[in-house]
């Protein structure tokens, strides 16, 4: 590193180099070298902190490279540093060119920058052994030539390896074709839940086609997940999920969301996800389950929010039918929205009493969406609920995102990986459709709005002029209107027992106590 040159490393809530913590390092023409604790105002100059937290232990610098090691508390209570949590972390880096003697109104966005996203505080938890007789397969695109449309989901049917007795999946993993890390958004691979001896019809093609096989219908229940960012997914010691024996379908699907927006020619894709399977049976069968909101063009985002809530019940009525008596323990939850979202959490509740959150991460990326452990398994019985929000952003948007499949549309899901596993599959919502129509109607008549009853509902939410006050009778009417539920069980059919479609929000009445902020903690990075 030369005496001509300078570096900053720090944090950000998005990755955006204005409005981070940093801390920036040189040498000068005496060969001293410089460490200060810095941050950046809104437009990108280098500010020094008045109460400097970030403490250099160690430091090396030749010509070409430069080491150093530093930490700090995990929360300073200082309002220029970056509180750090168990969400996502955005890691930043610049370098820049010229002797420094003081930073202060140092321009970072004209520098060479990078940034790297990361769980920096995962918990400590134990792997498991694999057993001796673990091996391996892959479920894998055949050979797609992947559409030069933005957004296709791909189908394609295939069968599992033979396997005369029962298995465990213990691990999996994307295998992501090497050209192709910016074309496959997510993966997810479903079997399908029809007898041994029913023959699926082979399918390979865009999901969203007519035509497809009405067979395919029964592959709903996932067995394997990945989404842009994650890593293998190991599962704990007393679990794993059930493949193979006898009257186990060998049919399952694989679904791969490529995300084309340039529109690219000829890319050609053999995508998938990779299983690790041993015959030596854990404790537990395991399961994941869908939570929040449907897929559906029921919800949408208003144009120019900085933060709209978007939430998904999962109901008390539902749990009390689709659990089994003794419940199940969430282990691992994967949050998952498109490209507004920025903040995801779960909330549990059990009889009015709000649980611990289940995850939640301040600072999501939709391009970095681990499945992530938690610290330890979650109890969920019957009779609770499970409700889910993400709060999005569509400052740069000039009409409404709807809710769909589309990756400039948008969702709201956690998966949630679990045992033992149970009968329900989906545990999801979205406004009740009487509820919405009423709105559309109520626009239509007071700020004479184009919407109309037989248009569609993406149709009449992009028909409306939003204005801060129609954005704020949006609100009013996710937060008070009864729901639709999505009940379902791993074939697609929803629980008997009731009417679904007109359903009543869980009622918090004894909120969690916020969490005391402890400034200076002895924890530290």
């Amino acid at each position: 590193m030369s005496q001509s040159q300078w570096f900053a490393i720090g944090f950000s809530d998005y990755g955006d180099f204005t409005n981070a913590d940093m801390v920036v390092f040189w040498i000068d023409a005496s060969g001293v070298h410089h460490f200060q604790d810095v941050h950046t105002d809104k437009v990108g100059r280098l500010h020094v902190d008045a109460q400097q937290d970030y403490i250099l232990t160690r430091a090396h610098a030749s010509r070409s490279v430069a080491k150093i090691l530093f930490h700090r508390k995990f929360d300073t209570c200082d309002p220029n540093d970056f509180q750090f949590d168990t969400g996502t972390t955005h890691i930043t880096y610049l370098m820049g060119e010229g002797r420094i003697n003081d930073v202060i109104r140092i321009d970072v966005t004209k520098d060479v920058h990078g940034l790297q996203r990361v769980q920096l505080l995962k918990p400590e938890i134990r792997r498991a052994v694999m057993p001796e007789n673990t091996w391996s397969f892959e479920i894998t695109a055949p050979q797609v030539v992947v559409p030069d449309t933005q957004t296709t989901y791909w189908w394609h049917v295939a069968q599992l390896p033979v396997m005369n007795r029962k298995h465990h999946i213990v691990k999996y993993e994307g295998v992501i074709q090497k050209g192709s890390e910016n074309l496959v958004h997510h993966m997810e691979v479903f079997h399908c839940e029809v007898p041994s001896n029913q023959i699926v019809p082979f399918y390979s093609g865009p999901g969203q086609s007519e035509g497809k096989p009405k067979e395919l219908e029964a592959c709903r229940k996932v067995i394997g997940a990945w989404a842009m960012g994650a890593t293998a997914m190991e599962l704990p010691e007393e679990a794993g999920f059930p493949l193979g024996g006898p009257g186990f379908s060998p049919y399952v699907m694989l679904e791969v969301h490529y995300n084309n927006p340039t529109a690219i020619k000829g890319k050609i894709d053999s995508s998938g996800i990779r299983f690790f399977v041993t015959p030596t049976l854990r404790e537990h069968d395991a399961g994941i389950m869908e939570l929040g909101l449907e897929y559906t063009n029921k919800m949408a985002i208003p144009p120019h929010e900085t933060l709209f809530k978007l939430t998904g019940y999962c109901i008390e009525e539902c749990t009390k039918v689709g659990l089994p008596e003794s419940g199940i323990f969430i282990y691992a939850s994967q949050l998952h929205t498109h490209l507004t979202g920025r903040r995801v959490y779960t909330k549990h509740v059990r009889l009015g009493q709000e649980l611990p959150e289940l995850n939640r991460d301040n600072h999501y990326s939709p391009h970095f969406q681990e499945i992530r452990r938690l610290p330890k398994p979650v109890r969920v019985l019957p009779g609770d609920a499970l409700i889910t929000t993400c709060e999005d952003t569509t400052l740069n948007r000039d009409n409404a995102t709807i809710g769909g499949f589309a990756i400039t549309d948008e969702m709201c899901v956690n998966y949630v990986h679990y045992y033992p596993v149970a009968a329900l599959e989906v545990c999801k919502s979205s406004v009740e459709t009487r509820a919405l129509n009423d709105f559309f109607a109520f626009v239509n008549k007071w700020d004479l709005d184009p919407t109309n009853p037989k248009a569609g509902d993406r149709a009449n939410y992009q028909s409306i002029r939003w204005t801060p006050l129609t954005s704020l009778l949006l609100k009013t009417l996710y937060r008070t209107s009864p729901i639709s539920m999505q009940c379902n069980k791993s074939d697609g059919s929803r629980f008997p027992g009731r009417a679904w479609e007109h359903s009543t929000k869980p009622i918090i009445t004894l909120p969690l106590e916020p969490p005391t902020r402890v400034c200076g903690a002895r924890d530290s990075i």
